[in-house]
Parts: structure tokens; C-alpha cells; sequence
């Protein structure tokens, strides 16, 4: 019916106009009504505002004329505390609606109605259920005290876990099949667990970087590393990442249910691959092997490897160090170092040099294997002795004399006066002929000479002069004298 003016002589509207604007509030009424009815449906998720908290009840606004309630027991944790306060958002699903009271729950409980079951297999809202037994093929689960079952694949997202730890334990599951008035129900909990795995896949992604150290669950051991869950997603631990030393098995390193802290070292989403180190978050034994491992230290190491230059020692988890062949003939040539070591042996080894930066550790056998006498060689001051080259310094060469001892051929008492890279004058390995110029009987130290070789001959050459034993000699002993003069 149109809409009529008002009478111009007396301003009042007629008696039909008012009847129908009674009307037409009445229809906006009901259809505000109905809006209510619709969101406020079974299944329906609403989002509403705690504005009461009870012993047992928590009452939400949803915006319309009735409140919302929720357990309080489906909102506390595992201390039955509530991490929820008055004016906070929460998310929820209609599970009833009798007597104008709007019953929410964030799973399927056994407060829902009475078709519960059947409503989330229709909306998806999850269930919970507790285990109460193991059956062909999967589980069998009290639902609204019904018995369902859950497949042995639907349990978990990774197969294989004992029926004992599921056993007795209430989870939440979805409901996939549901028919025959509620005698075929069929759940899972592996859909609810994949759910929540990829909504904190998606949080990592956008806080995870290369760098960061986070903890994580091992999960599962392979040949070739470990499996780590860092949050919702598994990263591999390579076999060369586990720890500074060598490791055979990943078994000696970890286990399965250890929490470890790792480093991020790489990410591909797009392949679901990321990539942890267990050892960049522990200390580098490198780092202070200056000050833990000094030269002519002597210590005890268990051979490693064999190679044809050398044998492998390692003096402690992560750090070994190498014995050159020509250290280890103890006086004697060798051919390859299985003349004297073998891979397991457990040697007494000297240091010789140590290079942090190129992470070297040159190492002198003192004895062939653990138990066996070392050959006892007596050594003098003033005997003439050929030694082998095994280490070069700025300040001179190390010789290794017969019977294992080393000595130091200082660069003052190298007898001749050429200058130049002693490691070309001396090649490691090659033999040389010295004279032992002192040894130190606190330290054991040994000083070695060739200076003192060429005096010695110059004094023989002169001696055969004056008695006319060589008269060829003379062009030799004028160079000598000349150079004498030039030094003088």
C-alpha cells in the first residue's frame, strides 16, 4: 500500500498508515529474527567476546539478543588454567540451540546433541574420542558413547607408533564416514594432525630464516642423517653435521624422542626441504687447540686412517692430527705406514707444528703401538748423526734423529751462507747430515748444527794443507779464507 501524506488541515496521519508501519516494523523485526535463527544453526562456526567466566560455564557474545556458553573445561590447558580472559576473541562451533540457549564447543563433545556425530560428519567439525582398544586394522574409539574406528593410517601422520601410546588417551578426530544410523562411524585423527602441521608450515615460513636456532624432536634415524621436527615440519640432520668428529652411526649421536637444538643452514619450500646442523651449535674444538695442544707435548692418540703419505691420529673427538711417513720409521725408512700403525692402535705421538687456520696438527710417533719399548738410541753432544727432515719453521728445521728423537737446526747455526725458502733447501723427507750441539736435560731438547760440520772441515782441509797432504786443495782452502775474510 502506498505511503499517504499527512491531512493539511489537521497534520494527523490516518489510522490505515499507522496499522501498516506497525506492520512493516513487525516484518524488519522478523527478519532480524531469522537472521539471528541462520547464523546461530547447528554446525555453524561464529566468532564472538568473552564477557564471563565461570567455575564451569564461560559465556560469549555473539552478537545477538542470547549469549553463547562453552565449557570451561574444554577451554583449560593441562593444569586446568584458563589462558583466556574477559574481552578476548574466540572461535567456535553451534552444537545446540534448545531453550534459546546457544551451546559452543571447539570439537564435537559429549556435550553436543545427540546427533553430534552425524552433524560433524556432515560439517567436519572435529570430535573427540577417547581410544579404547585395538582392532583389525586400526583402533576401535568411544565417541558420544559409540564405539567408532580409526584405521591404523588415520592415527597419526607417520605410521608405526606402538597401540600402547594411543591406548586410553582422548584425541581429537574427524569424522570421514558415517552411515547406517551411527553403527558404521569411522574417524581420523591424521586429517586434524595435517590440518594443524601446515598451519604452522605456513607460520614458519614467514618467521624461518638461515641462521636460526631452534629446537626440535628427532623423529626418525637414517643411514644418512636424522629427521628432525622443528615445529610442524621435519628438517635432516646430514651424517656430516651431527658433530666436529668423525660419526659412523647416528645411533652413537641420537636417538629417537631427543629434543636437540639445531641451526638453520637451509631452507627450499618449494621442495619441502630444509636442511640442520647439530654441531654449528657446539663449540668448535678447533678453535683452542693453540692453547690445549703445544709443540713437543707428547699424548696419546688412537690411529684413524692410513694413507700412503701418513697415518691419521686422533687426540680427541673432532680433531686429529697427521704422523708424515717420514716420522714414522722411528730412524728408519719406510715404504708405507702399515709397517708401523695400524687403523685402532693406540699410539704415543709428539707435537711437532700446529696450524689452527688450515686445521693441521703435524705429529712425531714416539711409539709404533701402545706397550711396545721404544728403541733407546744414545745420543751425545758432539756426535755427527744423519736425520731426517720432518718439519719446517721460519725459525728453523726439525730433524728426526735415529732412535725417534727430534732436533732443531736453528737457522743460526746453518752452516752455509745462502739465503732463500728453507723449505726448498730442505725438502720434509729428505735426509741431512748434523752434529748435536747441545741437549737440554730438563726439557729434552736437542740443538743440532751443520755450522759446526763446515768449520770442522774447513780445520781438516787446512790441516792436510800444512803437512802437504793435498796439494790440490789450495783453490778450495783460497775460497774458504775468502769467504772467512767476507764474514769477518
Amino acid at each position: 500500500m502506498p505511503d499517504r501524506e499527512p491531512d493539511e488541515v489537521t497534520g494527523t496521519t490516518d489510522e490505515h498508515e499507522v496499522e501498516d508501519q506497525q506492520e512493516d516494523f513487525a516484518a524488519l523485526f522478523e527478519a532480524s529474527e531469522k537472521s539471528h535463527d541462520v547464523r546461530t544453526t547447528l554446525d555453524n562456526k561464529i566468532e564472538g567476546t568473552i564477557v564471563s567466566i565461570g567455575e564451569e560455564w564461560v559465556f560469549i557474545d555473539i552478537g545477538g539478543k542470547s549469549e553463547g556458553v562453552i565449557a570451561r573445561e574444554e577451554l583449560a590447558g593441562a593444569n586446568r588454567e584458563l589462558p583466556l580472559e574477559i574481552g578476548d576473541k574466540l572461535t567456535a562451533y553451534v552444537v545446540s540451540t534448545r531453550g534459546g540457549e546457544v551451546l559452543l564447543s571447539l570439537k564435537m563433545t559429549a556435550a553436543a546433541s545427540e546427533d553430534a556425530a552425524r552433524d560433524a560428519h556432515r560439517s567436519g567439525i572435529p570430535v573427540e574420542g577417547l581410544v579404547s582398544g585395538e582392532r583389525k586394522g586400526g583402533y576401535t574409539v568411544s565417541v558420544f558413547g559409540k564405539q567408532a574406528f580409526c584405521p591404523y593410517s588415520q592415527m597419526d601422520i607417520q605410521s608405526g607408533g606402538s597401540p600402547e601410546s594411543y591406548i586410553g588417551h582422548k584425541f581429537t578426530f574427524r569424522v570421514t564416514e558415517y552411515s547406517d544410523r551411527g553403527r558404521n562411524i569411522v574417524l581420523s585423527r591424521r586429517d586434524i594432525l595435517e590440518e594443524e602441521r601446515l598451519k604452522k608450515v605456513q607460520q614458519l615460513k614467514e618467521t624461518l630464516k638461515p641462521g636460526d636456532v631452534v629446537q626440535g624432536t628427532v623423529k626418525k634415524l637414517a643411514q644418512f642423517g636424522a629427521f628432525v621436527d622443528i615445529g610442524g615440519i621435519e628438517g635432516l640432520i646430514p651424517m656430516s653435521e651431527l658433530a666436529w668428529y668423525r660419526v659412523n652411526r647416528v645411533e652413537d649421536v641420537l636417538h629417537t624422542g631427543q629434543v636437540v637444538t639445531v641451526k638453520i643452514m637451509d631452507l627450499d619450500w618449494d621442495r619441502n626441504r630444509i636442511s640442520l646442523s647439530l654441531k654449528q651449535t657446539l663449540a668448535d674444538p678447533w678453535d683452542s687447540v693453540a692453547e690445549r695442544y703445544i709443540e713437543n707435548t707428547m699424548l696419546t692418540g688412537v690411529v684413524t686412517k692410513l694413507m700412503n703419505f701418513g697415518a691419521f691420529v686422533e687426540l680427541e673427538p673432532g680433531v686429529e692430527g697427521l704422523i708424515h711417513i717420514s716420522n714414522l720409521g722411528m730412524g728408519r725408512r719406510i715404504n708405507h705406514p702399515r709397517e708401523a700403525l695400524a687403523e685402532g692402535d693406540r699410539t704415543t705421538v709428539r707435537v711437532i707444528s700446529v696450524d689452527p687456520e688450515s686445521r693441521r696438527i703435524g705429529l712425531e710417533l714416539k711409539h709404533s703401538v701402545e706397550g711396545e719399548a721404544e728403541p733407546q738410541t744414545e745420543i751425545q753432544e758432539g756426535d755427527v748423526l744423519f736425520g731426517t727432515v720432518d718439519a719446517i719453521k721460519e725459525y728453523g728445521v726439525f730433524v728426526t734423529l735415529p732412535g725417534g728423537r727430534s732436533g732443531l737446526l736453528h737457522v743460526s747455526e746453518i752452516g752455509d751462507s745462502r739465503t732463500g725458502d728453507l723449505r726448498n733447501r730442505f725438502p720434509v723427507g729428505s735426509e741431512i747430515e748434523v752434529q748435536i750441539l747441545g741437549i737440554d736435560p730438563e726439557s729434552n731438547k736437542i740443538s743440532l748444527s751443520t755450522r759446526s760440520l763446515l768449520k770442522r772441515t774447513e780445520e781438516s782441509q787446512f790441516k792436510d794443507f800444512v803437512s802437504g797432504k793435498s796439494r790440490s786443495s789450495f783453490g778450495t782452502l783460497g775460497d774458504l779464507l775468502k769467504e772467512k775474510i767476507e764474514e769477518e
